[in-house]
């Protein structure tokens, strides 16, 4: 005998009303279970991601405290989480090129498989100069973002914001929450190195998912085509005023963000254990803000808008971090720090509707180094104000990511046109 399942699906853009019947056996419903209904492909970006993230949550938390403690001053902490900013665009830049050359799967499975080795290196360092390594082989291993990025637009249908929502929010920001508490657990057990180790596991579990992706080469430019080159993307007015201003929100971000561990240990008196499952709570604000963004109309529609949202209240948070000294704000600094993630997945979905289809691998390479440059050269602006004042750097922060907010909201409207304008041009060549 065969069961079936009647599901009904709400159409909440359109109270009243009902979207379609779908009948589903069991077994269909067991199919959908592992990928949620994104398909093979998105699904296993979905997990890539995923695993990915939750090996940086394993770690990250903690790593500043674990500079620290192998003889480095603060100044040098912000050094040595700067230093990825500098080896970023050469192996990002140089290895979109490599990507449209060499076979996409075995490239992208190296560069995570010696980001791995780094992480085993850093678990067993004795030394503060030794995790200058591993900021190398973590900047090699980012090369997979900028070509999942482009996988995820490229499988994502009419409805890209909900795809990298899912995708590059929601599944990675999950992860987030988890693996801190994990991470606190084994911190308290067998020390930092302990949680280092387990950040190197999940690595290579999401390496593993990226094995089994069915990566397209991107097909020569022809004709009449635009070159995919970054001049290109930089000529391209949206995809261009996407970049810059995804990694001016960033660095405005981020020299607020990366060292809140030490602030807390030094200035709040908490432990590394308790650091690290405290900061499960911004995952917990880049979930729930993921899902608002993908629920709510007119966010999904405008993801810059959305970005500017969340910027707002990640700065609200940093303020709370520098000013009141009780559990339950910092808790809730913690959520709204949760802001950051979303506004850069945010940007990736705006960029993935933005730029033409041939640029999108470069658009999102662009993102990734002046992006990831911006977090990492943040720490270094944040360890000078730290010396100044502790609290300084959570001040600045907080008034620069303000200041983006309103840039944000002040070209939102210009960027929802260019992105209607490119999604007109990319149906005119469909039919």
């Amino acid at each position: 005998m065969r069961v079936v399942v009647v599901v009904i699906l709400y159409n909440a853009d359109q109270p009243g009303t009902r979207s379609g019947l779908n009948i589903l056996t069991v077994g269909q419903l067991m199919r959908l279970t592992w990928h949620f209904g994104l398909g093979r492909e998105l699904g296993l970006a979905f997990w890539a991601l995923t695993f990915f993230e939750a090996s940086y949550g394993s770690y990250a938390s903690v790593w500043p405290l674990w500079i620290e403690r192998l003889g480095a001053p603060i100044t040098t902490v912000g050094f040595v989480l700067g230093a990825a900013g500098v080896v970023r665009p050469f192996v990002v830049g140089g290895g979109s090129w490599l990507t449209d050359r060499i076979d996409t799967k075995k490239l992208l499975v190296g560069a995570r498989s010696l980001a791995i080795l780094g992480l085993v290196v850093a678990a067993f360092a004795r030394s503060w100069e030794l995790l200058l390594l591993t900021v190398v082989t973590n900047a090699v291993g980012e090369l997979v973002f900028p070509v999942i990025h482009s996988h995820v637009a490229e499988h994502s249908g009419d409805n890209a914001a909900r795809a990298f929502n899912m995708v590059i929010t929601i599944g990675p920001a999950s992860a987030l929450i988890v693996t801190p508490f994990i991470a606190g657990v084994i911190i308290a057990i067998f020390g930092i190195p302990g949680a280092i180790l387990f950040g190197a596991l999940m690595s290579a579990l999401g390496t593993l998912c990226v094995a089994i992706i069915g990566f397209r080469r991107q097909a020569p430019s022809t004709g009449a085509s635009a070159p995919a080159t970054y001049r290109a993307v930089l000529q391209h007015t949206g995809a261009r005023n996407i970049v810059i201003l995804h990694g001016c929100t960033v660095l405005a971000l981020a020299m607020g963000s990366a060292l809140i561990p030490n602030f807390l240990k030094d200035e709040r008196g908490l432990s590394p254990e308790v650091i690290s499952i405290l900061s499960a709570g911004a995952a917990v604000g880049t979930v729930t803000f993921g899902f608002i963004s993908m629920r709510h109309r007119k966010l999904r529609s405008a993801p810059v808008l959305a970005a500017a949202i969340a910027t707002g209240l990640t700065a609200t948070g940093y303020f709370l971090f520098a000013v009141l000294d009780v559990f339950p704000a910092i808790a809730i600094a913690y959520v709204l720090r949760g802001g950051l993630f979303s506004a850069w997945a945010l940007f990736l979905a705006g960029m993935g509707e933005i730029a033409p289809r041939p640029l999108r691998t470069r658009a999102f390479a662009l993102v990734e180094i002046l992006g990831g440059s911006a977090i990492s050269f943040g720490p270094v602006i944040a360890s000078v104000l730290y010396r100044v004042e502790p609290p300084l750097f959570l001040i600045v922060s907080g008034i620069a990511s303000y200041a983006m907010c309103a840039v944000l909201l002040w070209n939102h409207g210009a960027l929802a046109r260019a992105r209607k304008a490119e999604q007109d041009a990319m149906w005119a060549e469909t039919v």
